[in-house]
């Protein structure tokens, strides 16, 4: 009688217990995009996020997530764009996070996307380093592409990068040094920091350009257009 009455208290205790800040993030966002599909706002790193939180999902979320994807993507003849490549490494974060094949999503292979250097990079530092950061999700081959203009290695993208980097040791997607894209940088060199002594260099000199942008709060603010300010700590 009493085991019973433990496991009903822990029970009760469980079905009652208040969720986590985590929890509720998860919770929110599932509400704000009940329907998600291939896009930056729709869906994608929403998927993104939920899956890489840990957090448990139920339904059918990624299922239909992943049915939306395959018909956009097939209605687009595999062609996601015609200037911003950050939309396959998107989704190759998306779908690689949820455990699908991102060679074949309705029978095209995604990470073609990210074998021409030249239209990778007609993004500026933006493109490489999300290609770089996708291709390391998954630890993907690069596939060969017959019709490149240049195709594309791992080396590629990593100089690319390196070059991209301001003399104060930030990256910029336009103008001045930006906190936001230095991070982004960093993420995509993180893994290559005890290979390349270029790269380990960068990284230390990354750093500490990030730790001079702070704010006073301990979050960051850039601005893209020179007048508007935005806070990162306060969104």
């Amino acid at each position: 009688v009493l085991a019973l009455l433990l496991a009903l208290t822990l029970l009760l205790c469980t079905c009652g217990a208040k969720k986590t800040p985590l929890e509720q993030t998860a919770a929110y966002l599932r509400k704000v995009t009940p329907e998600p599909t291939f896009g930056s706002l729709t869906g994608d790193w929403t998927v993104f996020g939920l899956a890489r939180s840990g957090v448990q999902v139920a339904g059918k979320y990624y299922e239909t997530y992943y049915g939306n994807v395959e018909a956009a993507v097939t209605e687009a003849g595999g062609k996601l764009s015609e200037t911003k490549y950050t939309e396959y490494s998107r989704l190759v974060l998306a779908l690689t996070a949820i455990g699908r094949d991102v060679t074949n999503v309705g029978g095209y292979d995604l990470l073609q996307g990210l074998s021409d250097l030249e239209f990778v990079k007609y993004q500026g530092n933006n493109g490489p380093i999300w290609a770089l950061i996708a291709l390391d999700s998954g630890d993907y081959p690069i596939p060969a592409n017959t019709g490149a203009e240049t195709q594309a290695t791992r080396q590629m993208y990593i100089d690319y990068i390196l070059n991209g980097q301001l003399p104060d040791g930030s990256w910029s997607l336009s103008g001045g040094g930006d906190p936001d894209l230095t991070a982004m940088a960093l993420t995509a060199l993180a893994p290559y920091y005890t290979k390349d002594l270029k790269v380990q260099e960068a990284i230390d000199k990354a750093i500490a350009r990030l730790s001079e942008m702070q704010d006073e709060d301990g979050g960051y603010s850039t601005s893209y257009d020179g007048t508007t300010k935005i806070a990162y700590s306060q969104r």
